[in-house]
């Protein structure tokens, strides 16, 4: 059979008769609606047959010198998709018979025949051509697909039955079509499909021989049968080894990891060095004074408490270090419930004490949802310190005073990686929302950088959005900035919520 062409509306129709005047009897009847091929000799016929794969409609005379019509037509079929019609007389019965029931032909047509019979058997048959030729084309495109994917795929009902797969398995359900260390993860978002329509994974499983495979699936409901809900509608899942693409990443990851290494040290020796000038000049002037004189007391009281402040933030530098280097995890400051309520009524004076005695005066504003807040899984310690050094950099963005504000609900947000005991749609809200200068798009891509800082020399590290960036990431969170010039600066933090 030939291959699917092209299909075209306006019929193409090869007329065979050794008699000339049934061809323009025919052709007088069809010429205006179809393209015509004619032939008075069965070969003829069949060399015009390899020539026009196009021709969807045939019609052959039953009784012809060297060859049959059912003859000819059961050859034809050998090398055309076309739907046959037989001319015949009623004295060929038999013949038009065996030809019917080796489907041969689709119908038959007496001699003299009526006009619009005839008009309507070859439009009809070429309607099913069409239709057929259509279905074979859907065909050799997802044969052809199936087989040429360099990745699983796997289609199966609502019942979890395989439709069609291009895995070398014949098993009727469809976790047969996957390595065993991959079923749970298939029927987990089978059941995921079920309710959101598509869900996604990107997992390392082990070989036998000890190697890492990564597997990147993807699956989503089919629109089928139609109406079906979520639940009821056939799926399709897509199974792609990323084991590649996936090394690549993490050389590239570690390429950037040792160029913000080498950031960080290039940071951590510029203020370490800052900070041991001003110690040693503070020591030096100690060495210089008269210990013995009392009129030197009020002058190297001074002095100490300036080499004391210094040391003192050269510890703040070094816990920020350790902070960022364990990205928000260490033993002694655990993930757990928390009673964000509570929690906030408790902290509320601490962060209010960040903004004492500022110039000119800025006032500090809790708005806790009227509703009671929901319980979340985080790390107090570092949460406090997270909100604390966000009022911090409020109070620092304005100069000119204004209202800094704390507040705290419930949003429709998805985290990605929140854990299986947190709801899956929605987020806990903490946002430090300040008056003050606001920042540019520009610098709000680099904010989160280590040892990036607006601040001038000496009053920020750059580790502290670091730090509270890889703390709420390390804790299944997430965190969203909205500032403009002028405009002020919104801190949003996004927590688990627990379920309930």
């Amino acid at each position: 059979m030939n291959e699917p062409y092209t299909i075209k509306a306006r019929p193409c129709v090869l007329l065979l008769d050794d008699e000339e005047e049934i061809l323009v009897a025919l052709g007088d009847l069809l010429e205006e609606s179809c393209t015509l091929l004619k032939a008075t000799d069965p070969h003829e016929a069949l060399a015009l047959l390899a020539e026009h794969p196009e021709i969807s409609v045939i019609i052959s005379d039953q009784r012809m010198p060297g060859m049959t019509g059912d003859q000819f037509l059961g050859r034809a079929c050998s090398c055309s998709d076309a739907r046959a019609i037989l001319l015949t007389g009623y004295a060929d019965l038999d013949a038009v018979v065996e030809a019917l029931n080796h489907g041969k032909i689709v119908a038959y047509v007496h001699k003299p025949w009526e006009a619009d019979h005839v008009f309507s058997l070859v439009h009809e048959a070429h309607r099913t051509w069409q239709a057929q030729r259509a279905l074979k084309v859907e065909q050799a495109l997802l044969r052809g697909l199936m087989e040429g994917l360099p990745f699983g795929l796997v289609f199966s009902d609502a019942q979890g039955r395989c439709i069609r797969s291009n895995r070398d398995c014949d098993s009727q359900l469809e976790q047969d079509h996957y390595e065993p260390s991959l079923q749970p993860v298939i029927e987990r978002m089978r059941k995921q499909v079920w309710r959101d329509g598509q869900a996604e994974e990107l997992l390392e499983v082990c070989t036998k021989d000890g190697k890492s495979i990564w597997h990147e699936i993807f699956r989503m409901a089919l629109k089928w049968p139609e109406g079906a809900s979520f639940a009821e509608a056939w799926q399709v899942s897509v199974d792609r080894d990323v084991t590649h693409r996936v090394m690549m990443e993490n050389r590239l990851n570690r390429g950037e990891r040792l160029e913000a290494l080498g950031r960080l040290a290039g940071g951590v020796a510029h203020d370490f060095n800052n900070l041991l000038t001003i110690l040693g000049g503070c020591l030096d002037t100690l060495a210089e004074l008269d210990i013995h004189s009392e009129t030197v007391q009020d002058i190297k009281q001074k002095w100490l408490n300036r080499a004391l402040d210094t040391v003192m933030r050269g510890e703040v530098l070094t816990r920020r270090l350790l902070q960022f280097g364990r990205a928000g995890k260490s033993e002694s400051m655990t993930v757990r419930p928390l009673d964000m309520n509570l929690f906030l009524k408790e902290r509320a004076c601490l962060f209010r004490q960040s903004f004492y005695g500022a110039v000119p005066a800025i006032r500090f504003v809790l708005d806790i949802s009227a509703e009671t807040l929901p319980p979340v899984l985080t790390c107090p310690e570092q949460l406090e310190m997270a909100l604390l050094n966000l009022c911090v950099n409020a109070r620092d963005a304005m100069p000119n005073g204004g209202i800094v504000t704390l507040a705290a609900y419930r949003i429709s947000h998805r985290l990605p990686a929140a854990p299986s005991e947190c709801e899956q749609d929605h987020a806990l809200a903490l946002e430090v929302r300040d008056e003050g200068e606001g920042m540019d798009e520009d610098v709000q891509r680099h904010i989160f950088e280590p040892f990036f800082t607006t601040k001038q020399a000496g009053k920020g590290t750059g580790l502290g959005l670091a730090g509270i960036y890889s703390f709420i990431l390390a804790h299944h969170g997430d965190v969203v900035v909205e500032s403009a010039p002028g405009q002020g600066t919104t801190m949003r933090l996004l927590l688990p919520i627990l379920q309930s």
